[in-house]
């Protein structure tokens, strides 16, 4: 199951994340978004991403073309234990948890993940927004409000924003991030405080537009400021 044709060209790299979606005591979006980008932060920190590591290649080979392709799928139950025998990183956040695979072709996802939805029900609670509640040190990451974003989407690209803002703060911040376990608070502004947030940001996230949204759509962006 792939959710982009590529023809006869090599199938393009994509990290596959995937989100438990439980029905009891189920997660905001909000910490949904959360725990898919301190997953992503804590793949790309592991012993196993540094040099020598066993996932260095793949994330190399991925990130070369500077696309950075993130599919976020949904499990529950049994198919969410499946998925924790897999080489990754499991983020929580709250009631939230998502887990983060090293890169693969998108035409050999392993399997307990290829079968997984892309797509299914939208979370109706958003969760807490109020800054004053964020862990100090957050990179604070905004999800775009026009065009709206779904839960898939909208995971995919918080998980961009944290992704772009570890690569691009100042090392002394970075070490700070690291310090404090990276913490990612993510708003889901109204339209005024989204073009508020573009003008703040630190890092601008500009999809690919395989599917959702149309090419170099702004979909999150993040300061750590």
């Amino acid at each position: 199951m792939s959710d982009e044709t590529h023809g006869d060209e090599p199938a393009p790299w994509a990290m596959q994340l995937v989100l438990h979606m439980r029905k009891q005591d189920a997660p905001s979006r909000t910490e949904l978004c959360e725990a898919a980008a301190r997953a992503v932060v804590g793949l790309l920190t592991a012993p196993d991403a540094a040099a020598g590591g066993l996932w260095l290649d793949a994330l190399t080979t991925w990130a070369k073309d500077g696309r950075i392709r993130k599919h976020a799928r949904r499990a529950r139950g049994a198919t969410w234990d499946a998925v924790q025998e897999l080489p990754g990183v499991t983020a929580t956040v709250g009631r939230a948890q998502v887990r983060a695979f090293p890169p693969c072709p998108v035409d050999v996802v392993p399997a307990p993940i290829r079968k997984l939805q892309l797509s299914g029900s939208e979370p109706d609670e958003l969760g807490a927004v109020d800054p004053s509640t964020f862990p100090v040190g957050s990179v604070i990451v905004h999800i775009s409000a026009a065009p709206a974003l779904s839960l898939g989407k909208a995971a995919a690209a918080a998980a961009h924003a944290a992704q772009l803002a570890l690569a691009s703060m100042p090392d002394e911040r970075r070490e700070a991030w690291r310090a404090l376990g990276y913490p990612v608070s993510v708003v889901h502004p109204d339209v005024a405080g989204w073009a508020q947030a573009q003008t703040e940001a630190d890092v601008t996230v500009h999809d690919g537009g395989f599917t959702e949204v149309a090419p170099n759509t702004v979909t999150s962006v993040a300061r750590w400021h």
